[in-house]
C-alpha cells in the first residue's frame, strides 16, 4: 500500500468515533426491561382476545357473533397499540423531547383504550361474559401495560438520559502523519474490539428463536383449532358449541403430546440436540397438521361444513418458521427434518384412524358411547341426546341409501338434527319443540322425517321438515285460523292426533305409530303429504290396537298383548303366546313361554328372529321356535330396532350414560346362538292341559265409561253394566280405597275419613247402597285390597285386619300375615286358604271359586283344583285382568276387551 493510502491518526480517530456512535444509537434504541414487559403483555392480551368464551356465553373477541359483545374493538386495538407504542419509542430513541412524549402519551392511550373496553364489557347485559377468561385477560393485561408504560414514561420525567461522551483518542500524539505498521495493526485491533459483538450474530439468535417459536407452538393449542362454518346459518345461536381446542379433538391429543413434548426438548437442550428437536417439532406441526385439515369433512350442500380455526392457522406458520430455524447453521439436520416429516404425516394418520371393533359373530359393541347422555365426535363436537331412548334419536335414511343422523338436545325447549358420518357431527336443523323432544325416524327426499310430541294427553304430528332450513318450530302449541296445528312455514304437516303417541322402526322399512287405542303400521315410502292414517290401521290380533307391532319381510309380526304378554303369528300359521304364561320364578329356557321374563323391547329381524330386551337377559327366538341368550352380554336393553341390513341396534343406560350397542351380522348369527336350556318341570307350557268346557271367544267393540256421580271421579274404572244394562267403565271416585266387581254387573268400592270407621258403597245398575262399619280403622291403615261375590264384599285394612260385609252386618276378623288379593277371594267363597296357589282366584259364575293362570281357567271342586279349559278351548292368554259378569268373563288384552262364553 502507497504510504499516502495509509490512515493517518485523525482518519483513524474519525473512524473510532463512527463506530462508536453506531454502538451508542443501537444501545439507546434496545427496548429495555419495560419494553419487553409491555412486549410479553400484548401478546397475553391478544392471546385473551384469541382464547373463546365460556360455552353458552357467546363472548368471542376475535370475531363477530350473533350478540354484540360491548367493549370488543377497544379490546381488539389493545394489543395494537401496545405494538404500537414500542415501536415508536424505538423510532424516537434519538430524540430526548419527541421520545418523552411518545411515552407519555402512548401510556395514556393505553388507559383509554383500557377503559373503553372494560366499560363495555361491564355496561352489557351478560355478566356472565362479563367474567369470562377472555375478558378478564384482556382488561388484566392492559391494567399492566397501563402501569408499565406509566413508569416507563417518569424514567424520563425524572431525568434526562445523559448522553454518552465522546471517547477519547488514547494516542500520545495526534498529528497528520501517516502511521506506522504497528500503530496501525493496534489501531485496527481496536477497531475490531469494539465492533466484535455483531459477529456471533447468528450463533446468539437461533437459541432464542427456536425458543421463542416453541412456546408460541405451545400457547397454539390452547387456541381454536376447528370451528364450523357459518353457524348462525344453521341457527346455532352460541358459537360456541362449534369451537373447539387441539386438546378437544379426541383423535388428535396423543399427536398433541408429541408435539408438545418436542416444544418442551426445543427448550432444555442446546446445541445440535436443539436444532434436531426444532425441526422434529415444527415438521410434525406442519404435516400432522396438514394431514389432519386434509380429512375435514366436504361441506354440505346447504354450504355447512367445517374449517380450520384460527389455532390451527398460526401452529402451521410457526411450524414453518421452527423447521427454518432449526435446520439454519447445520445442513446436515435436512435428513433428520426429513423424518420428523414423515413421521409428522403418520403419527395422525395412524391414530385418526376410524373406530373398527374386533367382534365375534354376534356379539354386540358400542355404536355410539354416549357418556352421561353426550356424545363426543371425531373432530370434538359435542353432541347431547335428545330423546329418553337414544334409539329415537339415532336414525338413518328411509330409502336404505347410506346416511346417519342425530338428534342432540340444544335447549330447555329445542334439539339439532346432526348429518353423523364417519364419526363426525355436522349440524343442519335446529327445532324448537317444547318440552317433549321429537322421535327421529329418518331421512327421505331431503326432509327429515319425525313424530313431534304425543306426551300424555297432549297432541302429537307426523312432520316432514326440509334440510335446508336453519330452524323450525315443531311444538304443536298453536293453531292456525283454519284449526292446524302451526309449524314453520316449509313444514308439512302429515298426519295428527292426540296422545299418547309412540313409535319404532321396522326392518321392512314401515314405521309403527300407537296411540290410547290404535296402532298404525305406515312403509316408509308412503310417508307424504296428503296420506290418511286410517289407511294404516293394523290389528294383527287381541291386544294389538294401542300396543307396539313390530314385523320383518318374511311376514313375521309380534305385538304386546298386555303388560306381559306377547304373541306371534308367523306369514300363514297360528298365534302363539310367547311371554306372560310362565309362572313367576322359572328362569330362561329354550321355550319362551316356559320363561319368565320382564320384556320392555322387542323387533323382528330381517329372517323372522325374534329379538327381546328387558329385564331378563337379552335373547332371540329362532324361527325354529327356540329360545337363545345373546353371546357377549347385553343386559338392561330399554329399546332394540332391527334394520334393513340385517343388523340389531340396542339402546340401553348401563349407569355410566346410554349406549347404542349394534350386532352387524344379527340375522344371520341368530341360529348359532348356544340354545338356552330345556325349561323346569313346573314351568313347562309347551302342553297346555286340555279341559272339561268348551268356550267361545268374541274381541268386544269398545266399550265406554259412565260416571256414576259419587263424588269427584278418578281415573280409575272398573268394568260393569250402567243404569240401562249395558257394558261399560264404571268410573269410581277419587276418593276410592279399594273396589272391586260383584260378578253380576254391579261394583263395590270403599270410603274412609280419618278419623272415622269404613264405609261400603254398592253400586248396582246405576243405584247405591252404603254400609257402614261401627269400629273405627287402626292408625296409619296400609293399601286395601278388596274381594266381592253379589252382596258379600271383604275388605283388608292393614293389621291383619279384615272387614266382612254381608247382608244386614259388618264383621272383623283378625287373620294372622298379611293375605294377598286373591287369598282374600279364597276366604270369600270357601272360608279358607288353598295349599297351592297360581295366579288370580275370584268368585266365578256358579259362585264357586275360579283361577286363571295366564293359561288356563281353574275351578275349585270339593277341595280339588281341576282345569276348565286351556288355549285350545278358546281361553286367551297372558291377560292383565278378568271381570265376571253374570254367565260371562271379560278378559282385559291391552286395549281390548275379550268376551268368554260357554260354547253351545
Amino acid at each position: 500500500m502507497p504510504l499516502r493510502d495509509l490512515p493517518t491518526e485523525s482518519q483513524a480517530a474519525a473512524a473510532l468515533i463512527r463506530t462508536d456512535l453506531l454502538t451508542h444509537r443501537r444501545t439507546i434504541r434496545r427496548t429495555g426491561k419495560p419494553g419487553l414487559v409491555i412486549a410479553c403483555l400484548a401478546a397475553g392480551s391478544l392471546l385473551a382476545v384469541l382464547l373463546p368464551g365460556q360455552t353458552g356465553t357467546g363472548c368471542y373477541l376475535w370475531r363477530a357473533t350473533t350478540q354484540p359483545v360491548g367493549g370488543r374493538t377497544a379490546a381488539l386495538a389493545l394489543p395494537v397499540a401496545m405494538v404500537a407504542l414500542i415501536l415508536a419509542d424505538r423510532l424516537s430513541a434519538e430524540s430526548f423531547g419527541i421520545r418523552r412524549q411518545v411515552r407519555g402519551w402512548g401510556t395514556a392511550v393505553l388507559a383509554v383504550v383500557t377503559m373503553v373496553a372494560w366499560t363495555g364489557f361491564v355496561q352489557q347485559a351478560r355478566p356472565s361474559c362479563s367474567f369470562s377468561p377472555a375478558v378478564i385477560g384482556t382488561l388484566a393485561c392492559g391494567t399492566l401495560a397501563t402501569a408499565v408504560a406509566g413508569y416507563w414514561a417518569t424514567q424520563l420525567i425524572r431525568g434526562p438520559m445523559t448522553p454518552r461522551p465522546t471517547p477519547v483518542d488514547d494516542s500520545p500524539n495526534v498529528s497528520a502523519e501517516p502511521l506506522n505498521q504497528s500503530e496501525l495493526r493496534a489501531l485496527f485491533v481496536r477497531m475490531i474490539d469494539r465492533t466484535a459483538i455483531r459477529a456471533p450474530i447468528r450463533g446468539r439468535f437461533m437459541p432464542f428463536a427456536t425458543g421463542t417459536l416453541a412456546v408460541l407452538v405451545l400457547l397454539s393449542t390452547v387456541l381454536p383449532w376447528r370451528e364450523l362454518r357459518d353457524p348462525v346459518a344453521v341457527g346455532l345461536a352460541d358459537a360456541g358449541l362449534i369451537r373447539v381446542q387441539l386438546w378437544e379433538i379426541p383423535p388428535a391429543r396423543i399427536w398433541a403430546l408429541i408435539i408438545c413434548g418436542l416444544a418442551v426438548a426445543t427448550l432444555a437442550t442446546r446445541g445440535p440436540v436443539r436444532r434436531l428437536a426444532a425441526v422434529g417439532c415444527g415438521s410434525a406441526t406442519v404435516a400432522g397438521l396438514a394431514a389432519h385439515l386434509l380429512s375435514l369433512p366436504p361441506i354440505l350442500p346447504n354450504g355447512v361444513g367445517y374449517r380450520p380455526g384460527i389455532g390451527a392457522w398460526t401452529a402451521l406458520v410457526l411450524g414453518v418458521l421452527l423447521i427454518a430455524a432449526g435446520l439454519i447453521g447445520g445442513s446436515l439436520l435436512v435428513l433428520l427434518g426429513s423424518i420428523g416429516a414423515l413421521a409428522g404425516l403418520l403419527v395422525p394418520a395412524a391414530i385418526g384412524t376410524p373406530y373398527l371393533p374386533e367382534t365375534t359373530a354376534g356379539v354386540p359393541h358400542r355404536l355410539l358411547n354416549l357418556h352421561s347422555g353426550q356424545l363426543v365426535d371425531r373432530l370434538g363436537m359435542r353432541v347431547a341426546i335428545g330423546t329418553s331412548d337414544p334409539l329415537d334419536s339415532f336414525a338413518s335414511t328411509l330409502d336404505g341409501s347410506p346416511g346417519q343422523w342425530l338428534l342432540g338436545r340444544t335447549g330447555s325447549e329445542s334439539s339439532t338434527v346432526f348429518a353423523y358420518d364417519d364419526g363426525v357431527a355436522l349440524p343442519e336443523v335446529t327445532l324448537n319443540h317444547g318440552p317433549t323432544a321429537p322421535a327421529l325416524w329418518g331421512v327421505t327426499d331431503n326432509h327429515l322425517v319425525l313424530l313431534a310430541g304425543g306426551a300424555g294427553g297432549k297432541p302429537w304430528a307426523i312432520l316432514s321438515v326440509p334440510l335446508d332450513l336453519a330452524q323450525a318450530d315443531i311444538s304443536l302449541s298453536h293453531k292456525d285460523p283454519d284449526g292446524k296445528y302451526y309449524v314453520t312455514p316449509g313444514v308439512e304437516v302429515l298426519a295428527s292426533g292426540v296422545g299418547p303417541g309412540l313409535s319404532h322402526r321396522n326392518a321392512d322399512r314401515s314405521i309403527v305409530v300407537w296411540g290410547a287405542s290404535t296402532t298404525w303400521q305406515i312403509p316408509a315410502n308412503q310417508l307424504r303429504a296428503g296420506m290418511r292414517l286410517q289407511d294404516f290401521r293394523v290389528n294383527p290380533g287381541a291386544g294389538a290396537p294401542g300396543n307396539a307391532v313390530s314385523s320383518g319381510p318374511d311376514g313375521t309380526t309380534v305385538w304386546r298383548t298386555s303388560e306381559t304378554g306377547l304373541a306371534m303369528a308367523r306369514r300363514g300359521g297360528p298365534t302363539q303366546q310367547l311371554t306372560g304364561v310362565a309362572p313367576a320364578g322359572c328362569v330362561l329356557s329354550s321355550d319362551a313361554t316356559s320363561s319368565s321374563m320382564t320384556v320392555d323391547a322387542f323387533a323382528v329381524d330381517v329372517r323372522g328372529n325374534v329379538w327381546l330386551g328387558g329385564g331378563a337377559p337379552t335373547s332371540v327366538i329362532t324361527p325354529d321356535g327356540v329360545l337363545r341368550k345373546l353371546p357377549g352380554g347385553a343386559d338392561g336393553i330399554s329399546s332394540i330396532e332391527a334394520r334393513p341390513d340385517g343388523s340389531v341396534l340396542l339402546g340401553t343406560s348401563p349407569g355410566g350414560g346410554s349406549q347404542i350397542l349394534q350386532i352387524p351380522d344379527a340375522a344371520a348369527a341368530a341360529s348359532t346362538y348356544p340354545a338356552a336350556p330345556d325349561p323346569q318341570p313346573r314351568c313347562d307350557r309347551r302342553k297346555p292341559v286340555r279341559g272339561t268346557t268348551d268356550f267361545r271367544a268374541t274381541v268386544l267393540p269398545p266399550v265406554g265409561t259412565v260416571d256414576p256421580g259419587q263424588g269427584a271421579p278418578g281415573v280409575s274404572s272398573q268394568l260393569g253394566l250402567d243404569a240401562s244394562g249395558k257394558l261399560a267403565h264404571i268410573r269410581l271416585p277419587l276418593a276410592a280405597r279399594s273396589w272391586a266387581p260383584d260378578g253380576q254387573g254391579g261394583v263395590w268400592w270403599t270410603l274412609a275419613d280419618q278419623p272415622g270407621p269404613e264405609r261400603a258403597v254398592h253400586l248396582v245398575r246405576g243405584r247405591t247402597t252404603v254400609q257402614r262399619d261401627l269400629l273405627p280403622l287402626p292408625d296409619n291403615p296400609k293399601a286395601e285390597f278388596a274381594a266381592a261375590a253379589g252382596d258379600r264384599l271383604v275388605t283388608a285394612i292393614g293389621g291383619g285386619l279384615y272387614n266382612f260385609y254381608e247382608p244386614g252386618r259388618v264383621r272383623r276378623t283378625a287373620v294372622k300375615g298379611e293375605l294377598k288379593p286373591d287369598q282374600i277371594a279364597q276366604l270369600l267363597v270357601t272360608g279358607r286358604l288353598l295349599d297351592d296357589t297360581v295366579g288370580m282366584w275370584f268368585a266365578g259364575p256358579d259362585g264357586k271359586l275360579w283361577g286363571y293362570d295366564a293359561v288356563h281357567l281353574l275351578r275349585v271342586e270339593g277341595g280339588r283344583v281341576t282345569v276348565l279349559a286351556g288355549p285350545t278351548q278358546g281361553v286367551p292368554q297372558a291377560a292383565d285382568e278378568v271381570t265376571v259378569i253374570g254367565q260371562a268373563l271379560y278378559f282385559h288384552l291391552g286395549n281390548d276387551l275379550v268376551r268368554l262364553e260357554v260354547a253351545p
